[in-house]
């Protein structure tokens, strides 16, 4: 062989490399090269699949079968090639017995001499070049040589594609990952804003409509703080599965942030809205429908459910209006009880917007003195005027609103995060109360002080720590501090093992509103209860409602057998308060027999042992 021909095969495979840079063109090309400069009837090129040989290319249907058949058998000279990282010279097959089955085969087909040329570069081998001729006959060194120079120039380049191929994967991750969420794999805020924007402005030009849905998942944090932040991501990532499950060909699914996702759904004809609304809500119906089953977690199943929020697209808002308008319609959806779907309507966005104020004014008012406790006595039925126990109630005195009661700021101080701070201060305040009155009245202090705690003050871990803390601090046992809780905390698994352990500790527990929520029969045995409150809504209908009178009766024989405290709450008028005594109800609050005051007026009333009067 002569230099200026190995000269002309090594610029014509550097030719396909720098033109094309494609390994299947450039190994196509190496096979054409060597077959026709080296003398061989055929080439052609096997890949390391570990320590295997798996077929790429060959030069003729001959060569084909045998390095197809190599790869088959597991057994040959070029798994050997690879191997070693050394060359395989065979002169004559019929000669050789290290590899049985594929030497019978190779001969049957005619060949008889080989050579197996390892393509090694950064000390790994990336395959093999292979020779093959019908003649028995010894190689001679130049031959080799020129095999091995062919075999150094293809490698390299097998190296650079790889790098680029490396290069090019890398880029593309790194493009992934910035627009797309690391956890769920989902889109995130940048690339959903992306998308929308194009589908608002397709959607003007063809007359079509563009519906985005606000998806925020109910008490996500309860989950994180009870079970951690690995059954957490565990929930986030089924949900995103399950949501992605429902998508449309050209709909987006994103994640936001934390526990918001957001649905965009492209191509809606233009219709009457009242057809659109029933469009979205058919959406929103399929999503709250695949998150409904229970997720599984290490051994525990999760329940979760969604507020969801709609928006359609109506005339030229922008792609922030937009989802402004369904995050409204999301905190209206949250406000109306959770697992809800409403649609965005003008006076949704301003609903937001006061409540946007209200939470700033509330980032300040523990810190202005603008929150206080009043308490509202629960008297005895044995003795009128007798105080039994206290319930705190708190109260913001808004410098511009009045004075609000709990209810009209606790789910937005839950939102807000403000929760837990103004949590701990009402415990703190309520002990440090009832310390007092224990210093200043002796006997004739209350025996318990009530504390409503919501469940997701209940599912803080922190909280027994806290409650222990307070009660030191304020010199008080745990059984004249109780904890009321509304009914449905006590359908929610995640609660009751941490309710048992309060109880254990000495606090009495109140259901809150008795009869409204989830309470079975079963469970009400199970739990770790003291009292339960009547709701003031069957105490309404008394003395002449029927069912009001079966229902309180039925109740209060009840919690006989299971040994519970009764309290009748909503009492507004003597009538109510001489039935309630009359049928056994041993504890009765309400308007009636003393409205919520400050503390200082109910001091006055334990001072006195007076029946206590109205405020009004």
């Amino acid at each position: 062989m002569k230099i200026g021909s190995l000269v002309d095969a090594m610029a014509a495979v550097s030719r396909v490399a720098t033109e094309d840079f494609v390994p299947d063109a450039l190994l196509r090309r190496l096979c054409e090269v060597a077959a026709t400069t080296l003398d061989v009837d055929g080439a052609g090129v096997m890949a390391a699949d570990g320590t295997r040989a798996r077929f790429v290319h060959a030069d003729g249907p001959l060569v084909r079968r045998a390095e197809m058949l190599q790869g088959l058998l597991r057994q040959g000279p070029c798994g050997d090639a690879i191997r070693t990282a050394e060359p395989v010279v065979v002169a004559d097959l019929q000669a050789e017995s290290r590899w049985p089955r594929f030497t019978a085969a190779a001969l049957t087909d005619g060949l008889r001499a080989l050579v197996a040329m390892p393509l090694i570069s950064r000390g790994m081998v990336w395959g093999t070049l292979d020779l093959y001729r019908r003649e028995p006959g010894s190689w001679s060194s130049e031959e080799l040589a020129a095999a091995a120079m062919l075999a150094d120039l293809a490698v390299s380049y097998l190296v650079m594609a790889s790098d680029r191929d490396t290069a090019r994967a890398a880029e593309r991750a790194l493009v992934h990952r910035s627009t797309h969420d690391l956890l769920t794999g989902l889109p995130n805020r940048g690339l959903f804003f992306d998308r929308l924007e194009h589908a608002l402005a397709g959607a003007h030009r063809r007359g079509e409509e563009v519906l985005v849905l606000f998806i925020d998942l109910d008490r996500f944090k309860l989950i994180n703080d009870t079970w951690g932040h690995a059954a957490g991501d565990a929930v986030l990532t089924e949900v995103a599965a399950r949501l992605a499950g429902t998508l449309r060909e050209g709909d987006t699914l994103a994640r936001l942030a934390g526990d918001e996702f957001v649905l965009l759904c492209e191509n809606i004809p233009r219709e009457p809205a009242a057809v659109v609304d029933v469009t979205a809500q058919t959406v929103a119906g399929r999503l709250q429908q695949v998150l409904a089953p229970p997720i599984a977690h290490e051994g525990i199943e999760l329940t979760v459910s969604a507020s969801i929020g709609l928006a359609v697209a109506s005339g030229r808002q922008s792609a922030e209006e937009l989802l402004h308008e369904a995050d409204a319609a999301m905190y209206a959806a949250k406000a109306s009880g959770r697992g809800r779907v409403v649609p965005h309507r003008q006076n949704t966005t301003m609903a937001r917007r006061s409540e946007q104020e209200l939470a700033q004014s509330l980032a300040a008012a523990l810190d202005a003195g603008e929150l206080e406790l009043y308490y509202q006595p629960i008297m005895s039925a044995a003795e009128i005027d007798r105080i039994e126990a206290v319930e705190s109630l708190l109260r913001w005195n808004h410098p511009r609103l009045g004075v609000l009661p709990a209810d009209a700021f606790v789910s937005l101080a839950e939102q807000t995060g403000m929760l837990p701070r103004i949590g701990h201060w009402v415990l703190d305040q309520a002990c440090a109360q009832l310390e007092a009155w224990q210093h200043q009245l002796g006997p004739e202090a209350p025996r318990t002080l009530f504390c409503n705690l919501s469940p997701h003050e209940l599912a803080d871990p922190s909280l027994g720590t806290i409650l222990s803390r307070t009660l030191e601090t304020h010199h008080l046992e745990p059984g004249r501090l109780g904890l009321e809780i509304v009914e449905k905390s006590f359908s929610d698994p995640l609660l009751v093992t941490s309710l048992t352990d309060y109880q254990r500790r000495g606090h009495p527990l109140s259901i809150d509103d008795f009869g409204t929520g989830y309470s079975s029969l079963s469970r009400l045995i199970q739990l770790p209860v003291r009292y339960a409150k009547i709701d003031q809504t069957f105490v309404a209908g008394l003395p002449d409602d029927d069912r009001c009178r079966a229902l309180v009766a039925a109740v209060l024989v009840l919690a006989e057998n299971l040994d519970l405290q009764i309290i009748a709450e909503g009492v507004e008028n003597p009538e109510q308060a001489a039935h309630l005594i009359a049928a056994g109800c041993p504890l009765l609050q309400g308007h009636h027999l003393a409205e919520p005051m400050p503390a200082e007026q109910v001091t006055a009333q334990l001072s006195a042992r007076r029946p206590l009067t109205s405020t009004h």
